[in-house]
């Protein structure tokens, strides 16, 4: 569906299904969505963030993801039947590529709410035509998990493997025996993944059941994976692990870390046709010395024509000659290999799942009890992950003594109101004042600091 939106000229701005009605009415109103094409069982969520569409406008504007015979009832909606036709219909032609909109997902970037990413037709085909030889062979076989609604997937999982030609085993998302099961079932040979999968692969017992051997090839993206995690997960599976990095904003590979060249702890080489920068963040200059920490910025065919309806946020991200900001503190050895080794940006990465901390900020204003709030992520060894953890400051600290369990309540609320991976599962403490700058801006840093020497909330950080 997402290659005949191409073919007719549509925008697509793929949506995360576990989003709550309120998150996917920000993305539909802030994308000028003309249309909503929605599986069945995501029906009432779609309802709520359409609802100032109005009643007569949803029935026109949402279309079922099936076929009319696979509803389990009439609910008055189109369907795919309704667009099948023996009509012969050619493609559309983009007149201008570099302009054209191929895609709008939805992203923080460095800072804030989630904005629309313009990727054009141009960084598709350009992003595309640099991962094409490093991306295996026609007869391999890959395993899908990851979400298509992020870009890593939408690119990688969905256009990739048609380019060249290989079969995708598509399973809904990681439940390890299952996946396990399907790997050994299938013969899948390539596979992407995440940290926290990679830490599973590495260590659960449960891998040894199953017979994986089939398994060539694995590449790590959405967040950095550590040299010693990479060295044992290829250690026991005997196959290639690398890694990859990129963002939304550059559709979304930069670097790619070649399996026959492994270098543990890289996120790899530049991709062709592509230029990076490690640059000072005080001085704003490119560091002296090969192996100096700096911010990465990169410039090429791939990066984004900018956020839509964000002038200011476009300007802040792409500076000085089509440069891109990335908000990662990076560094580069004498071979061309990037290391990612800290973040500027305030974002959140939890699996691999963006968390704008500005978002549950704001939503814990909202809290009755709640009179400021500070979100930071702290890393968590054996998770392999981040987690999203909230500080607040109360109305009335007294009432913190009265319910002990008033954070836990607090955590639970946030969560009734957010997808998923967006919860606070750091947990929350109580803190008598958020800090911040003279301008009003949360310091985050201080808050980071601080979260790394008191640790996640233990009693609250499964949740």
């Amino acid at each position: 569906m997402l290659l005949a939106g191409q073919c007719a000229g549509l925008v697509i701005s793929p949506a995360n299904a576990v989003y709550t009605g309120s998150e996917l009415a920000h993305q539909v109103k802030d994308s000028g969505s003309q249309a909503v094409l929605c599986h069945p069982t995501l029906l009432p969520v779609v309802l709520e963030a359409t609802a100032h569409w109005g009643k007569e406008m949803q029935k026109k504007r949402i279309v079922m993801a099936c076929k009319r015979s696979e509803m389990e009832s009439d609910n008055g909606h189109k369907c795919l039947d309704d667009f099948i036709g023996s009509e012969k219909l050619e493609p559309h032609v983009y007149k201008d590529p570099k302009e054209d909109l191929a895609y709008l997902c939805y992203s923080s970037g460095t800072t804030g709410l989630a904005k629309g990413v313009m990727t054009t037709v141009y960084n598709m085909t350009s992003v595309l035509s640099g991962l094409y030889c490093f991306m295996g062979e026609a007869n391999d076989i890959g395993f899908a998990f990851l979400p298509m609604s992020h870009i890593y997937g939408l690119t990688k999982l969905v256009h990739l493997p048609i380019l060249e030609g290989q079969t995708t085993v598509v399973v809904p998302r990681w439940e390890t025996e299952s996946a396990l099961a399907a790997i050994q079932k299938y013969k899948a040979t390539m596979m992407l993944l995440v940290p926290p999968v990679a830490l599973i692969l590495a260590t659960d017992p449960i891998v040894d059941k199953y017979d994986i051997s089939c398994m060539k090839y694995m590449l790590s993206g959405a967040a950095p994976l550590g040299p010693e995690l990479q060295g044992r997960l290829r250690k026991r599976l005997g196959c290639h692990v690398t890694q990859a990095y990129g963002m939304t904003e550059s559709s979304p590979t930069s670097h790619y870390g070649p399996y026959d060249q492994p270098r543990p702890g890289s996120c790899g080489k530049l991709l062709p046709n592509v230029q990076g920068r490690i640059v000072d963040a005080v001085t704003m200059k490119d560091v002296e010395n090969i192996g100096d920490e700096g911010e990465i910025w990169m410039k090429g065919p791939i990066i984004m024509k900018g956020y839509i309806n964000r002038e200011e946020a476009t300007r802040e991200t792409i500076v000085e000659d089509g440069w891109l900001r990335t908000g990662d503190v990076a560094k580069v050895d004498e071979d061309g290999w990037f290391y990612i080794t800290d973040r500027i940006k305030e974002l959140i990465k939890y699996k691999g799942f963006q968390v704008p901390p500005a978002e549950l900020e704001a939503l814990l204003l909202e809290h009755p009890l709640v009179a400021d709030a500070g979100v930071v992520g702290i890393h968590v060894e054996e998770q392999g992950t981040e987690l999203p953890m909230g500080y607040v400051v109360l109305k009335d600290p007294k009432q913190a003594k009265s319910n002990p369990r008033l954070a836990e309540d607090i955590q639970a609320w946030v969560a009734e109101r957010i997808a998923n991976h967006k919860r606070l599962r750091g947990g929350i403490r109580f803190i008598e004042v958020i800090p911040k700058s003279p301008s009003g801006k949360i310091l985050r840093r201080i808050l980071r600091e601080q979260a790394k020497k008191e640790g996640p909330v233990a009693r609250v950080s499964k949740l």
